[in-house]
């Protein structure tokens, strides 16, 4: 539960703020960025999390794709 209730408005707050100052969230997003630069062992660890969140995203349209096709699911 509080992951949950922690997770939960920073992720709200993330996603409104590209929906309604896309600019400005792009802006603090690449002072993090040049931040993180300064910090070896920080930038290390956020890449190493970026990359397992993109290989799980590969295996999970895999996974979906192998789904589909067993049951015949098309794409439209």
């Amino acid at each position: 539960m509080f992951p949950i209730r922690f997770v939960s408005p920073l992720i709200a707050v993330g996603l409104a703020g590209y929906y309604f100052l896309p600019e400005t969230t792009g802006n603090i997003l690449a002072l993090t960025r040049r931040l993180e630069a300064h910090v070896p062992i920080v930038w290390d660890t956020h890449q190493k999390i970026a990359n397992e969140v993109e290989q799980l995203k590969k295996d999970t349209v895999k996974e979906v794709e192998q789904l589909s096709d067993k049951l015949g699911i098309t794409k439209k």
